[in-house]
């Protein structure tokens, strides 16, 4: 029984997201820097060139001087603002009382941010020989507060945002994670289930030989044992390179010739050059093996197999010249069952198998699916 462990109830990614952006920063302070003075320096040629065209007599160097001088403390703000949210999250209840602090905080944010804007444009102004008059202190404040409430807001929503969009990216690849170990465990159970399949029919046929003759059931004794250790030598992944297939079946192929020595008659068939390619683990053999079991019923007649390469699609023929299909609707057995659930998980909307009737007499298996390196 394959077992998945649950998922967690609640999906969160590693670490908040003010540890990830203070992190960044560090990393790329002059990024982060750069970005914001060249920002302040944009807002200020706007301005500077507003005012020339509103006909308005100002030195060039204040429209920059105002601009980056709020935007330099916004710089250093933001990461305490991201610090601050991350502490007193917008998601957090009771909302009212979230609600109150960043009003606080709007609060102090425009209180930190217009003094150290006027004290950076006081001592430049005094640098340039000029005195920075602000007129109406109170007035000037309560201006700035509106406008930097909604800047404060604008942070809040967009580090908000952010967080949400990890939150989201962070499930969606856990969803991502568990879809795969789930098909993943599929094609392990699937898988496992051919080999106790084989074995069965493997230890019948060992059985009915005995009857006949004892070396002959002693010699596919040996060829199980070798094909067994071949199986369980190997890793159990679902696509294993074509030569490893193509070695089991033909030591199954022996071993089958050895329970109807003399009637059954195995032909193989493979372009050159293929043996790399990776295949579903365990597909040709469940095909020839049902053509013995339904097709040659006594073992009378011939299996050919034929494996080709059509560009980026590698196909399996399994033709035998037995009874045929029978009459009407016809039921997969628990082999090709196995084999069509493996390649819709390997392989969705890209594949084929079909299971046909021969006109000179028996039944044909084809298989299709993209090549694999």
């Amino acid at each position: 029984m394959v077992q998945l462990a649950q998922a967690p109830a609640e999906v969160v990614p590693q670490g908040s997201s003010a540890g990830g952006f203070l992190r960044w920063v560090r990393q790329h302070w002059p990024v982060y820097v750069a970005i914001w003075l060249l920002f302040g320096l944009y807002l200020g040629i706007n301005q500077m060139i507003g005012l020339h065209n509103a006909a308005v007599d100002v030195a060039r160097w204040k429209p920059i001087t105002w601009e980056l001088s709020s935007v330099v403390v916004i710089l250093l703000l933001v990461p305490v603002v991201v610090v601050f949210e991350d502490r007193h999250r917008l998601s957090a209840r009771p909302h009212l009382r979230t609600f109150a602090i960043h009003a606080l905080a709007a609060v102090v944010f425009s209180l930190v941010h217009t003094t150290g804007m006027f004290a950076i444009r006081a001592a430049i102004y005094a640098i340039m020989g000029e005195h920075y008059d602000l007129d109406d202190p109170v007035s000037r404040w309560l201006y700035e507060l509106q406008k930097d409430a909604v800047t404060y807001l604008i942070f809040l929503g967009a580090i908000f945002a952010f967080r949400e969009f990890r939150i989201r990216r962070a499930a969606d690849l856990r969803a991502s994670e568990l879809a795969a170990e789930l098909t993943t465990a599929r094609l392990s159970h699937l898988t496992a289930q051919i080999e106790p399949h084989f074995l069965f029919n493997a230890l019948n046929a060992i059985s009915n030989r005995m009857h006949e003759d004892v070396e002959a059931a002693d010699r596919m004794i040996s060829q199980l044992a070798d094909l067994l250790r071949a199986a369980y030598d190997g890793n159990a992944e679902a696509l294993v390179p074509l030569a490893r297939e193509l070695a089991w079946l033909r030591g199954y192929a022996a071993m089958m010739g050895e329970r109807f020595r003399g009637q059954l008659h195995f032909d193989l068939s493979v372009d050159p050059g293929l043996e790399a390619l990776r295949v579903p683990r365990l597909l040709l053999q469940p095909l020839v093996e049902n053509a013995l079991k339904h097709g040659l019923r006594e073992g009378r007649g011939t299996v050919r197999v034929e494996v080709r390469r059509s560009g980026q699609r590698l196909s399996y023929q399994v033709a035998d010249d037995g009874l045929g299909l029978p009459e009407g609707v016809m039921h997969f057995g628990t082999g090709l069952t196995n084999i069509a659930r493996r390649l819709e998980l390997l392989f969705p909307g890209a594949h084929s198998f079909t299971l046909t009737r021969r006109d000179s007499g028996g039944a044909v298996a084809n298989v299709s699916f993209p090549v694999t390196t």
